[in-house]
């Protein structure tokens, strides 16, 4: 690969289904909130890129920010 198309950014997405979560629900959380979704708490999340799925990933908080480690490559 050459180094020029190595550095073209790409947009990924870690994504959790989350059952009748709407925006007017995103803009209301608070601090500290927790939010029930579908996928259970010990499964790795997908990170795809468009329709391709990469890596497999567990969420993390560092500090103040909410982090994705990659577990293992597709």
């Amino acid at each position: 690969m050459s180094p020029a198309v190595a550095r073209l950014p790409v947009e990924v997405d870690v994504a959790v289904p989350v059952r009748d979560f709407r925006v007017r629900h995103l803009l209301a959380l608070e601090p500290g909130q927790v939010i029930e979704s579908q996928w259970s708490s010990g499964e790795d999340t997908p990170l795809a890129a468009g329709d391709v799925q990469l890596a497999w990933t567990e969420f993390e908080v560092v500090d103040t920010q909410m982090a994705v480690r990659v577990t293992r490559l597709v």
